[in-house]
């Protein structure tokens, strides 16, 4: 943790100190070595909060993109009691979780029933050589693109392709294929981002989050797991990782 107690102030680790853990009120220990951050441990094994994860340095990147005041922060429910701690809790409510180990459907719908206003940001690195991401699809839903479908590709495929309805009668069984190298420049005036993708074991459990999404696979971006247009097939969508952390500090779901 890092945070505890410590006077009953909310204090970061200190070498040599003893403090009150915020969730369960137990003595917990400051731990102040050369080789781990600084953090605070419980002095007894202790299972406080059972959806807390150790700390990595992935996270401790991602939580010091805001404000220490929205890190680490105990939500409560007034109704149940329940506390848990969120590793961001902006000043208008909003959470953001930074996972990194794999989380189970039931753990899933727990959290964001708890939560309720929550924005998942995921780990990708573990998972990237198992991850392909494909051509640029336009905006969903552009009138201009009423009449061409998109296959969904594959890594086994190494062109992508697609089809138009005006060419090809109501539920065909065959259809005139087109490459879409034939529409590139068409797409890229309508790009925002999009693409689909391969996902080889995937963690299916981000499926069925009823909440956005992001993977990290490192550098500069994040992607957003979504639903591409009418079709609704699964897609990503690129967003600046600058461009999110300023998108959550003004708190907007």
């Amino acid at each position: 943790m890092k945070f505890a107690l410590v006077n009953n102030q909310r204090t970061t680790p200190i070498p040599h100190t003893k403090g009150v853990c915020e969730i369960c009120d137990e003595e917990v220990i400051s731990k102040c070595g050369p080789i781990r951050p600084w953090h605070w441990s419980h002095k007894a094994n202790s299972n406080c909060d059972p959806w807390w994860e150790n700390e990595t340095p992935w996270h401790k990147e991602w939580k010091s993109n805001y404000p220490e005041q929205w890190q680490e922060v105990v939500h409560h429910d007034e109704v149940t009691g329940e506390k848990h701690v969120a590793d961001v809790k902006t000043e208008n409510g909003l959470i953001i979780e930074f996972q990194n180990s794999p989380l189970s459907v039931s753990e899933l719908i727990s959290r964001e029933r708890f939560y309720k206003k929550i924005i998942w940001v995921i780990n990708g690195t573990k998972f990237i050589l198992n991850f392909s991401i494909f051509h640029k699809l336009p905006v969903p839903d552009l009138s201009i693109f009423e009449d061409i479908v998109f296959n969904y590709p594959s890594r086994h495929h190494s062109i992508e392709t697609f089809y138009k309805k005006s060419e090809n009668p109501p539920n065909p069984t065959m259809v005139q294929i087109h490459v879409i190298q034939e529409i590139e420049n068409l797409i890229a005036q309508h790009y925002q981002g999009h693409h689909f993708f391969e996902w080889v074991k995937p963690r299916s459990v981000w499926f069925n989050s009823e909440k956005s999404v992001y993977i990290d696979f490192g550098g500069d971006v994040l992607w957003f797991l979504q639903k591409y247009g009418k079709s609704g097939l699964p897609c990503i969508q690129r967003v600046c990782k600058n461009y999110f952390i300023a998108d959550t500090k003004r708190a907007i779901s």
